[in-house]
């Protein structure tokens, strides 16, 4: 088998305009690898069209037509290391697509679903969290009610992000709170709510604020400081009880294993995409069970990567927590469904892995090319 084509597509937003609650939240970029046998590997890309599409035409497609798509790993160290005589290393969202794509021809071409390859599934059903975002421009009863909408879709988990960003330290943490107490306050006892500060706090406010939120018995604390700041991570991690959690901005299993020996996070959050595919998703599991320590990815967006990260999800027997799930980048889960011959989408909350081969999603061609803006 041979690659014989990659395509990047943008696709049009299916959000409402006045719903877009994020810069880039519309027009996903849809990746395709096409072989000589007629197997087509999907994924989806970074947001930025012109500079994705850049690196997938003018240098890795010129590398990777006429290769065999049957061998992500070494197809992985080729694009991501410069191995062999090329000496180049793309970015990890770009490595991470092509990955993605490559693991699901693998799967088609042998018939089997890639969590099989993977070793098999732990669970075939698997909770998912509602998670919502731009708190910082939210009143807590807007947040409730985004709140509430998901948990009428059956959600049984949630999570509030504030998302501040490095560059807004410490911008309004009685306000973050207040937000995240009117939601805990409302959701039964029994159903976890997680606190997403989105890197917005120094540590002495994160030790602060996480005190608070322990007393309201808050599920986990993510991304308390900037990414960049291990020392001070490592701070908040021995100040507080509650599980403190990072991981969705890492680029590679190097850089997980540098956050664990100088942060030492509770629960570790790698993005498929961001970290360079399920190759290197794979890796960071590995050394997340050796050390013991709690997985909970990120990869929340209706489509492609999400189910990828669910099939590799599934397969760690230690992995019991609820994957993130959004529709704030994707518009409805109802309108990404028609996209496909056979949609995976949640029911109350929960995604059911089938055993279809690949990651089990094809594109419902016809309604794609409608779907398709440049």
């Amino acid at each position: 088998m041979k690659i014989t084509d990659i395509t990047v597509n943008q696709l049009k937003s299916f959000l409402p305009k006045e719903a877009t609650p994020f810069v880039g939240a519309g027009g996903r970029l849809i990746v395709r690898v096409y072989t000589d046998e007629g197997i087509v590997g999907i994924a989806e890309g970074s947001r930025n069209l012109s500079v994705f599409r850049a690196y997938i035409d003018d240098l890795v497609k010129p590398l990777l037509v006429g290769v065999n798509p049957l061998q992500p790993k070494r197809l992985w160290e080729l694009l991501a290391q410069g191995s062999g005589q090329h000496a180049t290393r793309f970015p990890p969202q770009v490595v991470g697509a092509i990955d993605i794509c490559c693991w699901d021809i693998l799967g088609k071409a042998a018939g089997l679903p890639v969590h099989t390859l993977l070793g098999g599934l732990k669970r075939r059903e698997i909770p998912l969290y509602w998670s919502r975002g731009n708190g910082w421009k939210k009143a807590p009863g807007a947040m409730l009610q985004e709140v509430q909408e998901g948990f009428e879709k059956g959600f049984r988990a949630f999570k509030v992000r504030m998302d501040w960003r490095d560059y807004r330290q410490d911008g309004n943490p009685m306000k973050d709170f207040a937000i995240f107490r009117t939601c805990r306050e409302w959701l039964p006892d029994d159903v976890p709510l997680g606190f997403d500060a989105n890197n917005g706090y120094s540590v002495s406010t994160a030790i602060e604020q996480g005190r608070r939120l322990e007393s309201f018995g808050v599920a986990h604390f993510e991304e308390p400081l900037p990414q960049y700041d291990l020392r001070g991570l490592r701070q908040v991690v021995d100040a507080l009880d509650c599980a403190v959690s990072t991981g969705e901005q890492e680029t590679s299993s190097w850089r997980f294993r540098d956050l664990m020996d100088l942060a030492n996070p509770d629960i570790l959050q790698p993005d498929i995409l961001n970290v360079g595919g399920l190759t290197e998703m794979l890796r960071v599991y590995d050394m997340a069970v050796a050390s013991n320590k709690v997985i909970m990815p990120h990869s929340p967006n209706v489509g492609v990567n999400s189910v990828a990260s669910l099939h590799a999800y599934g397969t760690v027997t230690n992995a019991v927590r609820p994957h993130e799930f959004s529709e704030e980048f994707t518009g409805p889960t109802e309108r990404v469904a028609e996209l496909f011959v056979d949609p995976i989408i949640p029911e109350n909350g929960v995604i059911k892995l089938p055993d279809r081969p690949g990651f089990g999603l094809e594109f419902d061609d016809k309604v794609l090319e409608k779907a398709i803006v440049a």
